[in-house]
């Protein structure tokens, strides 16, 4: 404290002997010294401006131009001036003004100096320039052409501090001294606050993720250096971020377009997030955010698996696991555990439908269980005859021609087998995926009575028909030609000999009911739906018939491929309990259908 009252002491007596000295000079030489810089001002800066104009008229550039902006700048960079150059209010070139900011700068025509050199051809003005932060004496002359003017900047603190100081005396020489004090105090202190708070606002900026703000470096300023390590960091910072918002959005999409549906659970297990594929898999998974995965998925087997792994029960952090949900469904679902930026564990859970990979592994299972039970009896009967015919081959040819049959009819059989299980396997696999398409019916039936007319003949069965309807129904030639010809082939095969077996259709707006109607034995109420089960048969000595136990099952599900349906109705004649229909529905397609409705009207 005594440090600074004494350093202020020395600083008052050094202003007083300074001032006193200062007040006798300018007491004498007062007139003198305002004389001569008041002329010396105008002179030099009348001088200026006619050097000036002159070399702009004599100047082959045409203002406005990239090359007159040039010329200016190094005309005012020589002279040490300020230098522009005004057309109708617009700046077509400034010497302290880059050229790609002179369409920002404001209107000029109504600057003082521009409105006085309009009135008397040259214009004078003394005031504070903001740009240059001091004060600037313009002065401001009419071209030869209308609308044009050069407009001169000088500082001019320097003359107005001395005249103030030469037309106050001492005391205004006190007061410019304490005001010129603080006006580098000022000037200082604004620069550091200026600077201050560009910094301040543009590291608020970036912090914010506005990462294009930049700090303005002025060359040798005392925050260079500062100013361009901001910079540099914003530079950097703002290209890792658009890294980083690449790499997001491609997780995003991938996340969003994954055929597996994915659950992200926060620490506590609730959950957190899920993609569309989830609700897709299990519908309105979204309204459960928050909550337990227990509460949307209703098996335990997955909380458990999610809780062991939240409590670190065991040594893994990841788990897999195969789930069948409430409507049939399999799932496969992987859990495994990541740590967010707050170090925290957090959950993601792919569930892929494998539904219809177990359901054909299940055909494939069923595939082979049912040929090795069904070939195993034929493929034995073979193997036995063909043993006997090596080993002691009969004499009697009759006996050796009854072996042979025996032998073609198990391996007809055998083929009849295979060949209807891969066609049973094909139609499931297919599905609702079969490409249907209009097809004739009668054409279809047609062919499938021509098909069977032989067999028919041995049995001296007639097939007939009655009306058959000229529509299309939704199916495939193949497809209704072999519903036909194993509902034909039954019937014969079943029928008594002399009989009739009748085929029947009725057609509506909407469907088509097709009825193969034979006279055999009945069906029993009990046996009425297993017959159309895999390998189901009412007779047991299925290969003397030929029968594969297969060509009713491969009815209903081309029927239901076709959106139809197949059932049968047993006994047709209720009197003798003898007789079964077996009926076809299938949907008329949409032109046939109201075809056959104007018929009918």
């Amino acid at each position: 404290m005594p440090k600074t009252t004494l350093h202020m002491k020395i600083l008052l007596w050094g202003w007083a002997i300074l001032l006193c000295t200062l007040l006798l000079t300018f007491w004498f030489y007062y007139g003198t010294v305002s004389e001569e810089l008041t002329a010396s001002s105008r002179q030099n800066t009348s001088r200026l401006l006619n050097y000036v104009r002159w070399k702009i008229s004599h100047s082959p550039v045409t203002p406005g131009s990239a090359g007159f902006q040039k010329e200016i700048t190094e005309l005012g960079t020589h002279l040490d001036i300020r230098i522009t150059y005004i057309k109708n209010g617009r700046v077509l070139a400034d010497s302290d003004v880059k050229a790609e900011r002179l369409p920002e700068l404001d209107d000029h025509s109504n600057r003082p100096e521009v409105i006085a050199a309009e009135a008397a051809g040259t214009g004078k003005n003394i005031r504070y320039s903001k740009t240059l932060q001091t004060r600037m004496l313009y002065v401001a002359q009419t071209m030869d052409k209308h609308g044009e003017f050069l407009r001169l900047a000088m500082p001019y603190s320097v003359i107005g501090e001395r005249l103030d100081r030469v037309m106050l005396h001492f005391t205004v020489l006190l007061t410019l001294l304490a005001i010129g004090s603080a006006v580098v105090l000022i000037f200082v202190g604004r620069r550091t606050t200026s600077a201050v708070k560009e910094v301040s606002a543009t590291a608020q900026a970036i912090g914010e993720g506005d990462y294009s703000k930049r700090i303005r470096v002025i060359p040798g300023g005392e925050y260079k250096m500062m100013a361009e390590s901001i910079n540099t960091m914003a530079k950097k910072i703002k290209g890792h971020i658009r890294i980083i918002e690449d790499q997001r959005n491609q997780l995003d999409a991938m996340f969003e377009n994954m055929t597996e549906g994915i659950m992200v659970l926060d620490p506590q297990g609730k959950i957190e997030s899920v993609n569309k594929s989830m609700t897709e898999l299990v519908p309105a998974t979204h309204e459960f955010i928050g909550r337990a995965p227990l509460e949307v998925l209703t098996r335990h087997e997955i909380q458990d698996s999610v809780d062991k792994i939240i409590r670190q029960d065991s040594n893994k952090d990841s788990d897999s696991l195969i789930v069948d949900l409430a409507d049939g469904r399999s799932m496969s679902v992987t859990i495994c555990s990541y740590k967010d930026y707050k170090n925290r564990s957090k959950l993601i859970l792919v569930f892929h439908d494998i539904s219809e990979m177990r359901r054909m592994e299940k055909v494939l299972r069923d595939f082979v269980s049912n040929a090795s039970h069904q070939l195993r009896t034929p493929l034995t009967s073979i193997k036995g005859y063909s043993e006997t015919l090596i080993d002691n081959p009969p004499q009697d040819q009759k006996i050796l021609s009854s072996f042979l049959g025996t032998i073609l009819d198990n391996a007809n059989h055998m083929s009849k087998v295979i060949t209807s299980m891969f066609a049973l396997a094909r139609s499931e696999y297919s599905g609702k995926k079969l490409r249907t398409r209009p097809t004739d019916l009668q054409k279809c039936i047609e062919l499938s009575m021509t098909n069977l007319n032989s067999p028919a003949h041995k049995k001296n069965i007639r097939i007939s028909k009655g009306e058959i309807p000229q529509v299309n129904v939704t199916g495939t030639n193949e497809g209704l030609v072999q519903i036909f010809d194993n509902l034909i082939e039954n019937a014969i095969k079943y029928a008594p000999e002399n009989t009739g077996v009748n085929i029947q259709a009725e057609v509506d707006a909407q469907f088509a009911v097709i009825k193969v109607v034979d006279e055999g034995p009945g069906i029993a109420a009990a046996d009425r739906e297993r017959i159309f089960e895999r390998f189901f048969k009412l007779d047991e000595n299925a290969v003397g018939h030929g029968s594969s136990g297969l060509g009713l099952a491969l009815c209903r599900s081309l029927a239901q491929n076709f959106n139809g349906d197949i059932w049968v109705e047993s006994p047709v004649d209720a009197a003798t309990g003898t007789g079964s229909s077996f009926c076809v529905k299938l949907p008329v397609t949409a032109e046939q259908a109201s075809e056959s409705a104007t018929d009918s009207q």
